[in-house]
């Protein structure tokens, strides 16, 4: 957790009365004190995951999507610290930025994310149709590189293909380079949340998207920062596009670390 995390939770204790010291970006007694008695945090959690949680709980009370408030620091979190430091020191939400839409294949004839009811025919109302997935290689969770995962819970009609996906990225990179390259880390895949900025539900709403690697791949960072962007991602983003799913990145130059099974 950085220094300017760290800040901004010390100014909003200290605006609550909960006397958390001095604005300083440590993370001492105070501050731990502080947090121990912000309503709604489970006690037995460790500091820094109060941490998070206090990050989460002001977002949620600013109305700004941030998920479950759970205490783990994932892209929706950054996202929503994001908002929330703009919110606070300008009064709105900031815009996001989208390039030029760019033409794209569907082989596989994933429906159009924008025309809701061919979306809700062809997969189902929000959370339904879900199903496990165990994964040809395994993965770590991008939030805690030390917990490793062989499964994870995805929609019925995008199951196989993912499959197909991900046992050919085994085939096409050694398992080494698929950890060198961080296409193990997973950052998540069936969320029910509204999108980013937005009103509508997430397609991670349905599980048919998956996020990788997002530390390397922030929402707004385009080619010019974000690692998938990168020549030795080709094949990566080859096998994904054989199958039809569809890269933000690749397609808008933002969220790169974000793949979903519809159409732009």
């Amino acid at each position: 957790m950085t220094k300017k995390v760290i800040k901004f939770i010390q100014a909003q204790l200290n605006a609550r009365g909960l006397e958390a010291g001095p604005v300083d970006g440590i993370m001492g007694p105070r501050t731990r004190s502080a947090l121990d008695n912000v309503g709604g945090i489970p006690p037995d959690w460790s500091g820094k995951r109060k941490a998070v949680a206090f990050v989460q709980l002001v977002a949620t009370e600013k109305k700004i999507e941030t998920g479950k408030i759970d205490g783990y620091w994932g892209p929706q979190t950054e996202y929503a610290f994001d908002v929330l430091e703009h919110v606070i020191h300008l009064g709105e939400e900031p815009e996001i930025w989208r390039p030029e839409e760019l033409p794209d294949n569907n082989p596989n004839d994933w429906p159009q994310q924008s025309i809701e009811d061919s979306f809700i025919a062809f997969y189902g109302n929000v959370g339904e149709h879900q199903t496990m997935i165990e994964l040809p290689y395994p993965h770590r969770l991008s939030w805690d590189k030390r917990r490793i995962i062989h499964r994870f819970q995805c929609h019925k009609k995008v199951h196989d293909s993912l499959f197909r996906v991900l046992s050919r990225v085994l085939e096409a990179y050694r398992i080494e380079d698929i950890r060198h390259l961080r296409l193990d880390l997973w950052g998540g895949c069936f969320s029910i949340r509204k999108m980013r900025g937005g009103t509508r539900y997430s397609t991670h709403s349905w599980g048919i998207s998956v996020d990788y690697d997002p530390e390397q791949n922030k929402l707004k960072w385009g080619r010019d920062r974000a690692a998938f962007a990168r020549s030795e991602y080709d094949t990566w983003w080859r096998l994904w596009e054989e199958e039809g799913w569809v890269s933000l990145g690749r397609h808008r130059n933002f969220d790169w670390m974000h793949i979903q099974a519809a159409k732009l």
